[in-house]
């Protein structure tokens, strides 16, 4: 949708998770388009100068997922038994993003050596920040009142997008009727966001764990659940 962006400029890292929270507690399915907006324009601004005063940042520095997370139980914008886990890795990597997709599957952590065979409950609204790249984007799992589950990807940054024929700069929502289609999205995603020098050094480098934080294909995923 079209929105002006005017006071959330560099805030993705607040309204993704916003957008995250809005979902979870949204009436039916999820979270609407124009909710979507007002967050971006109106809810995301108060709460991003808020969290930049508290932090002691500068208007255009970039803020770390990690501590809006804290800032948003702290101010109980979210609630912390909400919270399912973090993870993250490679973005190319399936074995690191089926991580990933699992909790957002299933809107739990797995524990090791756990050999219940409850069958989890998979109808809950989950939600995810995924931080990459120096963006975050919002992860939605939509549940339609048949069980079935759609993912949705929200991205607030402008992107021209045409709308009854009028160009427009909007956030966009991109749909995903199951999760092999979102895991093909996050692909194209992180691919589509590869500058040429990061493309050499994927070319030259094996991904190693070490090293994650000054690799281009480093991912971190925060994720929520409804309550």
């Amino acid at each position: 949708g079209r929105n002006t962006f005017k006071d959330s400029t560099n805030g993705c890292t607040v309204i993704s998770p916003l957008v995250a929270v809005n979902h979870l507690q949204s009436e039916g399915p999820g979270i609407s388009d124009m909710k979507i907006e007002q967050v971006i324009d109106d809810i995301a601004p108060g709460v991003l100068s808020r969290v930049r005063r508290k932090l002691g940042l500068s208007g255009t520095a970039l803020i770390i997922p990690s501590d809006v997370h804290d800032f948003m139980v702290d101010e109980k914008i979210l609630k912390q038994e909400m919270f399912v886990g973090v993870c993250g890795g490679n973005l190319l990597d399936s074995i690191h993003v089926n991580e990933f997709l699992n909790l957002l599957e299933s809107g739990e952590e797995e524990q090791p050596n756990d050999s219940r065979e409850e069958k989890k409950d998979t109808s809950k609204k989950v939600a995810a920040a995924l931080f990459f790249h120096e963006h975050v984007i919002s992860i939605l799992k939509v549940v339609l009142p048949d069980g079935t589950t759609w993912y949705d990807l929200v991205d607030s940054l402008p992107t021209r997008v045409t709308e009854n024929r009028r160009e427009a700069m909007g956030a966009t929502r991109t749909r995903c009727k199951d999760r092999n289609s979102l895991q093909t999205l996050l692909h194209w995603y992180a691919c589509a966001k590869f500058s040429t020098a990061d493309i050499k050094y994927i070319d030259a480098n094996e991904w190693d764990d070490h090293m994650g934080m000054f690799d281009p294909r480093v991912f971190q995923g925060f994720v929520w659940k409804g309550a």
